[in-house]
């Protein structure tokens, strides 16, 4: 059933317009909760928001510092750890052993709410106090340099992934093993720069290709292998610039990659040029239905979810897997559905959950901050294996369902019931963030940008970690082309990185890898890899524009005025 406008609202932020529509009345509605009071049940309604989505997206991601990493003491034992939380900060960190052990308790921090208070003043002043866990680990084995991470061994610099094997500088990756470099992988091994692979073996340099084997700067193909420079492939072998050529021939052509500098920038203008030239898929998608924007699969009645997995009438979803009626909800995944819940961040295997930021297998959960194994929980933080808590103090479920709403009641008077966590009260500065990939911003800009109540609304971070203690430090321009003339101590060098002059080490692993598969020492630093790859994906937005073959309306993540040219999923499948 086609949605209708409800109401046309501006952005209180960047003042755009957005629509609210009769389904986002109608969850909002459902995802109220309701609490007993004197005159029976009443239910506290979420309003509609006050900022669009993509300004909501970047507040929920300015909590999530995913990828830098930092040497602190642990307040609990004083011994030295890696952290999320740089050692600037004040906040109390406990490295994994000491925090979920029970030599503390965080009950024991708990905070009586204040009615002369606003909520967000209070809330701060617990979170100062509770210890935080310094990594998101479960269940890994010697992968002490990554960041939510679970089931996994031998990682390195493994960030938001399961279930992995001797992986070293990745991000969503999953049931994987002896993977480097690069962002959302599913079911492979022994792949090398990368984007949006799954069930692939030695393929590297390659964008979104599914089940293919033995090859090298591919791009959308399936069921391929021993492929190299080519694009749309689907169930080929031997093929080099998309065309056909036999055993011998194909490894001529390898040999020459590997030897002749020339003749590979050759080959990868030819491959750029024909990748823009050749009709790209207004979206990513395999056994969709009636979903709109970027790289989903087995999905259906979605709007604007991206990087998504098994999820059904969600909206504004971005890296979730099974997932089931919820809204404005940004990176989890669990084996079961997870459902009803709105304005989250980082959760699994949780439901009905609002305005939460990192829940684990919780319920009835609201504004709340890294809770795990919990339900009935309201303004706390840091809290496992707790229920019927509000600012992490204990109380009866009938002390707490009595309690809550009078707080409520008093956070509409305060204008907060109905937001999320405000920025300025974000753990990392914007500049750690997650929110920083995707919707970039300079320090003056961050620093410059004021509430109402004249609080800045992003922090900016200019800790710099100690360069490594290393015999020396080389330019990357000094490296040997050939891996066979890069010596084994190079372990014991940081290398300067081209671009930003950023040093950073080889691996032992790392260096075996490299060797193994015949692979360059890389020039840049592995952050500066990242967003080398992420520039290379569309931006996470949606566009009006018409299909180049058939002039069919259509909503892709292909801006009208990029060059590329797009089809409608009809014409595609046809071309194909």
């Amino acid at each position: 059933m086609q949605e209708k406008n409800i109401e046309t609202k501006k952005c209180r932020n960047c003042s755009a317009d957005f629509n609210i529509t009769d389904k986002d009345i109608a969850f909002y509605d459902k995802t109220s909760p309701m609490f007993l009071i004197e005159t029976g049940l009443k239910k506290f309604l979420i309003p509609s928001p006050n900022l669009c989505s993509d300004c909501r997206q970047q507040r929920r991601l300015s909590f999530r510092n995913e990828r830098n990493l930092y040497r602190r003491k642990c307040d609990f034992s004083w011994k030295d750890m890696i952290s999320i939380y740089s050692p600037d900060k004040r906040y109390k960190v406990y490295s994994q052993e000491e925090w979920w052990s029970d030599r503390w308790n965080p009950l024991d921090f708990w905070k009586d709410f204040s009615f002369s208070e606003n909520f967000f003043d209070q809330f701060v002043e617990l979170a100062n106090n509770v210890p935080r866990i310094a990594l998101i680990q479960k269940n890994s084995q010697n992968s002490q340099y990554t960041n939510d991470i679970e089931w996994s061994k031998n990682c390195y610099l493994c960030f938001t992934s399961w279930e992995n094997e001797d992986c070293m500088y990745v991000s969503n990756i999953f049931w994987s093993k002896s993977c480097i470099d690069g962002f959302w992988l599913s079911e492979c091994e022994n792949c090398y720069e990368w984007i949006n692979l799954s069930k692939c073996y030695n393929v590297n340099h390659s964008f979104a290709c599914f089940d293919c084997t033995d090859s090298n700067y591919i791009f959308d193909c399936k069921w391929s292998r021993n492929c190299m420079f080519s694009i749309w492939l689907i169930n080929q072998e031997y093929f080099f610039l998309n065309e056909r050529t036999d055993k011998e021939t194909f490894a001529r052509y390898e040999k020459e990659i590997r030897t002749n500098k020339i003749f590979l920038a050759d080959c990868l203008k030819k491959f750029n040029d024909m990748i823009f030239k050749t009709p790209r898929c207004f979206s990513n998608q395999v056994r969709c239905e009636n979903s709109t924007w970027d790289f989903l699969s087995d999905s259906s009645d979605n709007q604007e979810a991206y990087d998504s997995h098994y999820i059904k009438d969600c909206k504004y979803i971005y890296q979730w897997w099974n997932l089931f009626d919820v809204m404005d909800c940004s990176i989890t995944w669990a084996n079961e559905k997870c459902s009803l819940s709105y304005e989250w961040l980082s959760a699994a295997w949780s439901n009905w959950c609002l305005f939460t930021v990192t829940v684990w297998n919780c319920n009835n959960v609201l504004y709340s901050d890294n809770c795990h194994n919990s339900s009935n929980l309201f303004w706390c933080i840091w809290l496992r294996n707790s229920q019927y808590c509000i600012l992490n103090k204990q109380y009866t479920r009938e002390e707490y369902e009595t309690l809550v709403p009078k707080i409520i009641e008093h956070m509409k008077t305060t204008w907060e019931w109905w937001e999320f966590f405000p920025s300025s009260i974000s753990p990392f500065w914007y500049n750690e963030t997650v929110a920083m990939e995707y919707y970039p911003i300079s320090s003056s800009d961050a620093i410059n940008r004021i509430a109402t109540d004249w609080k800045p609304i992003f922090k900016w971070s200019t800790y710099e970690n100690p360069k490594p203690d290393v015999t020396k430090i080389i330019p990357a321009s000094k490296l040997p082309e050939n891996i066979k003339d890069i010596p084994d101590d190079i372990t014991n060098w940081a290398i300067e990185c081209e671009v930003t002059q950023k040093p950073f080490r080889i691996i032992k692993q790392e260096l075996e890898f490299y060797r193994k598969h015949d692979l360059p020492i890389p020039r840049r630093h592995p952050d500066q890899r990242h967003l080398d790859r992420m520039k290379l994906r569309n931006p996470r937005k949606l566009y009006d524009r018409n299909c180049d073959r058939c002039n069919k309306e259509i909503k892709t993540t292909f801006s009208p005025e990029r060059p590329e040219i797009v089809y409608c999923e009809d014409c595609y499948i046809e071309k194909n």
